[in-house]
């Protein structure tokens, strides 16, 4: 009988045994109602899911309170008549032998959403969306760490089987993690130890309120894009800090960034010829990015931490995969345009499949983030027309 590869061998999150390595990453969904609840369309894509083999799947980032809204059509979990809708999701998953953990975030000043005042620890301009934030007050920052911890019951009420923090990335656990979005000079901001207080503090809501047996993880950013943002070093020793707390598990990141295009970076791994039977014509004049960037500061995280890390980020065959879990570099791998191509491809890794992943990281999925339900629009010809049609037409500036 053949030795199973690394990535298809289980693996625990906490006291949760899941079957494998491999973990749907967390990416919007666009497919709740216009206030946040979960819809029967979302059920049957987390369904479709599950049946497709992977270890994991976490949801897109779910807004804890209606101010850290970042997009139209996101999953919100800030009332408790929320619960049930998303009930039907988890109940999906399990019916179809997965897990699933709900991602909560809050957008801070990283929001597209016009009728909400962004809010973040000091008054910078978030270069994603060109927002000037509201400072928060002390209320301010006491209200969404409770949000985040009462968010947290209500997800395990729905059924979740853990939680994963969104940490990284822009949005406001990050905002309070970066020198450069966190010019606080009160307990919240001033130094690395001050700036570390707002994570490990959402974190201990978070615990406290789904106590020691749930599976709590996060995403951390390591550090920034931006020029004088935040150092690995700093992040490194952040990542350590919420590992002596008690979380399970961290998927290392991008914080602060000045464009999506830094974290979810175009044509990984993608040559020319394939480039070109897929029509993936802007590859033919664009530098393909390098597979699983975030490799070195996972391996980073690691060594400073001991714990299990997940590591996202451009991982697309089945090589590197090998090559990243007998190295020790991370325990888990983490994949979101890959799923959005192929829901199922954990399933052919089983059956024996070798080589890359169907999906060219042409991140059109992504442009329609807030618009449209997700999706991959490269299947058929007639989805690439309508998404032609939205680029230069239907939301012409919005790209």
């Amino acid at each position: 009988m053949s030795i199973p590869a690394a990535f298809l061998r289980p693996g625990r999150f906490g006291r949760l045994e899941v079957e494998n390595r491999l973990v749907r990453a967390a990416t919007s969904e666009t497919m709740a109602t216009a206030d946040g609840k979960a819809t029967s369309r979302l059920a049957d894509f987390y369904a479709t899911l599950a049946k497709g083999g992977a270890g994991l799947l976490i949801t897109g980032h779910i807004y804890v309170e209606q101010r850290g809204q970042c997009s139209p059509n996101q999953i919100g979990l800030y009332a408790d008549d929320m619960i049930a809708d998303l009930r039907q999701v988890t109940e999906a998953v399990h019916a179809n032998g997965g897990r699933i953990f709900a991602e909560l975030s809050h957008a801070g000043s990283q929001t597209a959403m016009p009728h909400i005042t962004p809010v973040s620890p000091s008054i910078v301009t978030n270069e994603i969306f060109e927002r000037a934030a509201k400072e928060m007050a002390e209320q301010d920052i006491a209200d969404v760490i409770a949000a985040f911890g009462a968010a947290a019951k209500r997800a395990v009420a729905a059924g979740f089987d853990g939680i994963h923090l969104h940490g990284g990335n822009g949005y406001l656990i990050a905002q309070f993690s970066s020198p450069h979005t966190n010019r606080r000079t009160d307990a919240w901001g001033g130094d690395a130890k001050r700036r570390d207080r707002f994570f490990l503090d959402v974190y201990r809501a978070v615990r406290k309120a789904v106590g020691p047996d749930v599976p709590v993880t996060a995403r951390i950013g390591i550090a920034d894009s931006v020029p004088n943002g935040l150092t690995e070093a700093e992040g490194i020793a952040r990542a350590a800090l919420l590992a002596q707390h008690g979380i399970d598990a961290l998927e290392v990141s991008y914080c602060v960034m000045r464009t999506y295009l830094e974290n979810i970076r175009p044509f990984v791994a993608l040559d020319a010829w394939r480039a070109a039977k897929d029509w993936v014509l802007p590859r033919l004049w664009t530098p393909a990015a390098k597979e699983a960037y975030y490799r070195p500061s996972a391996r980073a995280v690691k060594q400073a931490t001991g714990i299990p890390v997940i590591l996202v980020g451009g991982i697309r065959d089945t090589a590197t995969m090998q090559d990243i879990i007998a190295s020790g570099d991370a325990d888990f791998l983490s994949f979101a345009r890959p799923f959005v191509r192929e829901p199922d491809f954990p399933n052919t890794l089983k059956a024996g499949r070798t080589g890359r992943v169907d999906c060219v990281s042409c991140n059109i999925c992504l442009m329609h983030d807030g618009f449209d339900p997700l999706q991959c629009w490269r299947k058929r010809a007639a989805d690439l027309a309508y998404h032609a049609y939205c680029r230069f037409w239907r939301d012409r500036g919005a790209y």
